[in-house]
C-alpha cells in the first residue's frame, strides 16, 4: 500500500550555500514515494509530465518521507473514529457533497457584514469532519488531496490527483477515485511500513554517522537522539489507530446542519 525506497546516502544533497552546508534527519529521509490502492498509484507522474521535465529519474514523488508520515499521522486520532452511516455514504461522492456545501456557504456569501460568522458557525462545521481526515502535500506542485473515512471495520480512502499544468499536461497517472478496503487491514499495512521505514533509516543514520562529510555539517550525535525519538513517535502515533473508536465528533448537529443545508440549496 505505501511503498518508498530511499536515496543512496552518497546521493544525499545537502541544504545551504558553500561554505555552510549541512543535512539533518530530516534530509536522509529524502526517497521516493508511492502508494497504491486497487489499480491506482498515488503520487506517480504521468509520462508527459516526466517528458516535460526531462530530468527525473524516477516516476514517483521525489522528497523526505517524513513529510509524508508528518502530514498522515496528524490525522490517525481522527482516522479511528467511525463516521456515521449517512455520512460514510457520502464520501463515496466526497466532491458533490463539497460542492453542495459550497452553494449553501453562496447563499449566505452575499453580505459580509451581515453573514460574517456563517463560514464559521454553519458552514466550517458542517465540512470540518472531511478535512479532520485529508491532508493535501501541500509542499508539492499539484500535490494531491488524501481522505480516511472509517465506518467501523470498513475504510475508505478518496484521492483528489488531477492536476493540469500551464501547458494542458495532466501532472499525475491517477485519477480522482477512491478505495474501501478492511480497517484491520489498513492499519496493519502501516504498521508495516513504519517497520520497512524505521529499518531502512536505522542503516541510514548508521551510514551517515560512519560517513566523513568533509564540509557538509551534521550532528552525528542528534541524529542518533531524533532517530529514536522519531521511531518511538511514529509507533506511540500508530496505537492510536488499534484503540476502541471514540466519537469526538457531534455527529448531531453536523445531521442538523447537512439538513437545514440539503433543504435550503433545493
Amino acid at each position: 500500500m505505501i511503498n518508498f525506497k530511499l536515496r543512496e546516502i552518497d546521493d544525499l544533497l545537502p541544504i545551504g550555500q558553500e561554505p555552510n552546508l549541512s543535512t539533518s534527519w530530516f534530509w536522509l529521509t529524502d526517497g521516493d514515494l508511492w502508494l497504491n490502492f486497487g489499480d491506482q498509484t498515488i503520487y506517480e507522474y504521468s509520462t508527459e509530465a516526466i517528458n516535460h521535465w526531462g530530468n527525473k529519474p524516477t516516476p514517483y514523488n521525489n522528497y523526505p518521507l517524513i513529510r509524508f508520515i508528518e502530514d498522515f499521522t496528524e490525522l490517525f486520532d481522527k482516522i479511528r473514529e467511525t463516521v456515521p452511516e449517512e455520512f460514510y455514504h457520502l464520501t463515496n461522492e466526497l466532491k458533490k457533497f463539497q460542492s453542495d456545501s459550497k452553494k449553501w456557504l453562496d447563499i449566505y456569501d452575499t453580505d459580509e457584514d451581515e453573514y460574517s460568522d456563517f463560514y464559521f458557525e454553519e458552514y466550517d462545521k458542517l465540512i470540518s469532519w472531511t478535512y479532520q481526515r485529508t491532508f493535501d502535500s501541500g509542499h508539492l506542485i499539484g500535490g494531491p488531496h488524501l481522505s480516511f473515512f472509517r465506518r467501523n471495520n470498513k475504510v475508505r480512502i478518496v484521492w483528489d490527483t488531477e492536476h493540469i499544468l500551464e501547458n494542458g499536461i495532466s501532472l499525475w497517472t491517477a485519477k480522482d477515485g477512491s478505495f474501501e478496503m478492511d480497517y484491520s487491514n489498513f492499519v496493519k499495512k502501516i504498521e508495516v511500513f513504519g517497520q520497512s521505514f524505521f529499518a531502512a533509516m536505522d542503516k541510514q543514520v548508521e551510514l551517515a554517522v560512519a560517513k566523513e562529510w568533509v564540509n557538509i555539517k551534521i550532528d552525528k550525535q542528534r541524529l542518533v537522539e531524533e532517530h529514536k525519538e522519531r521511531k518511538d513517535e511514529f509507533f506511540s502515533t500508530l496505537r492510536l489507530l488499534y484503540q476502541e473508536p471514540t466519537d469526538k465528533t457531534n455527529w448531531t448537529e453536523v445531521e442538523q446542519l447537512f439538513n437545514r443545508m440539503t433543504n435550503e440549496i433545493k
